[in-house]
């Protein structure tokens, strides 16, 4: 590699996806020289980012994870707020236990408890009282949180980039990674297709591209690659849609089916959690899974028979999981002044906070939200 110390940065951003994009704004908000670095055009579909909407919510069964959404939503407040535009619309949520539930509610419960968030637990009868376009068995637990609703996603990922580069951001979209080297006196050289730069601390926010990123650096995670995808439907009913008449939901069996209410299509939002085959970002396709497809149409019909019609649109994503689910929040194993992360399905929702911490771990080596439960070497990481 070559060096150009005229294109020098405090902090290199690789990847410009939903925590990228957070990152490049919060490190451009301690005015620090961000560069951020995406190999495909700014708010493509080819990752996990980019959709009309995403869950928030409060609601998981780890103390650690509620906790965490305290200060997810304060950051996206404080976006909002500079973007002068409503990215959160509330809707209440709902987790949905059946018979044979691929996790307890109690933990869920006690989570809660722990953290003073408020809840109440419903059955199916006050369930489907509260919201008729439910049918459910009689055994299913319901428990409701006011605290959950929609994030427009993309929107939100714009809002970041758009304010990291007002704040002097460079962002460079069809700027493919071709190496990195770590010097410890020099920092990070990153070679790319537009030239090499260089930096001090380094951001990895690559997703399913994520090992190729760290390959120089001789790192490697454990992760599972899926191509996932989520169906909006034309419902037979859809004012029983909206998001003020409908909850965003979780139905928590194997693998999880979650849904939303209309949100910039005029018709609901369903897909499973982890149901997908496995594929690569090279061997990925943009088609539907006719199998995944009949899953969640059966589930539709079943369950939430006014939701049902033709799909108005089906899109393709990619998921990167790791063994445990849980996210990698942290510095890169044996590299100074460089964070990772991956939000292993279910990380929108922490979007920004995310971004936050990641600035602060690369350029500062530590923050509050450096939890064991996110370690990039945590036992099921290990390799």
């Amino acid at each position: 590699m070559t060096r150009d110390s005229r294109q020098r940065y405090d902090v290199i951003v690789i990847g410009l996806g939903a925590f990228g994009s957070a990152a490049v704004y919060w490190g451009a908000r301690r005015g620090l020289r961000v560069l951020g670095l995406e190999r495909y055009e700014l708010g493509h579909d080819r990752g996990a980012s980019e959709d009309h909407s995403r869950i928030v919510r409060r609601s998981y069964p780890s103390a650690d994870y509620v906790r965490f959404t305290a200060e997810s939503f304060a950051t996206w407040d404080e976006l909002a707020a500079e973007a002068g535009e409503q990215l959160i619309t509330l809707t209440g949520g709902l987790d949905l236990f059946p018979d044979d539930p691929w996790d307890d509610p109690g933990d869920y419960a006690a989570a809660m408890d722990a953290e003073g968030v408020r809840y109440e637990v419903l059955d199916a009868g006050e369930l489907m009282r509260r919201w008729p376009q439910w049918r459910v068995p009689d055994g299913i637990t319901a428990i409701s949180q006011a605290d959950a609703g929609v994030i427009a996603a993309s929107r939100a990922n714009a809002a970041h980039r758009r304010l990291a580069h007002a704040r002097g951001a460079d962002l460079l979209a069809e700027t493919p990674v071709l190496g990195i080297a770590e010097d410890r006196d020099l920092g990070f050289t990153v070679e790319t297709s537009r030239g090499v730069f260089r930096a001090d601390a380094l951001v990895v926010a690559a997703d399913a591209w994520t090992n190729e990123v760290l390959a120089p650096l001789g790192v490697s995670l454990p992760l599972r690659l899926l191509q996932e995808q989520v169906t909006y439907f034309d419902a037979a009913d859809p004012a029983a849609f909206e998001p003020a008449a409908f909850p965003v939901w979780i139905w928590h069996r194997t693998p999880p089916v979650y849904g939303l209410p209309a949100f910039g299509l005029p018709g609901p939002k369903v897909a499973l959690h982890g149901g997908g085959p496995e594929a690569t970002p090279d061997s990925r396709t943009f088609e539907p899974d006719p199998a995944y497809t009949a899953v969640v149409e059966d589930f539709v019909r079943e369950h939430l028979p006014t939701a049902y019609g033709p799909p108005l649109e089906v899109r393709t994503c990619m998921y990167a999981l790791t063994p445990d689910e849980d996210f990698v929040l942290d510095l890169i194993p044996g590299v100074e002044r460089a964070s990772i992360a991956i939000g292993t399905g279910h990380g929108f929702k922490f979007a920004s906070v995310i971004g936050r911490t990641l600035i602060e771990l690369a350029c500062d080596g530590a923050s509050a939200w450096r939890l064991p439960a996110f370690a990039a070497d945590r036992m099921p990481l290990a390799t």
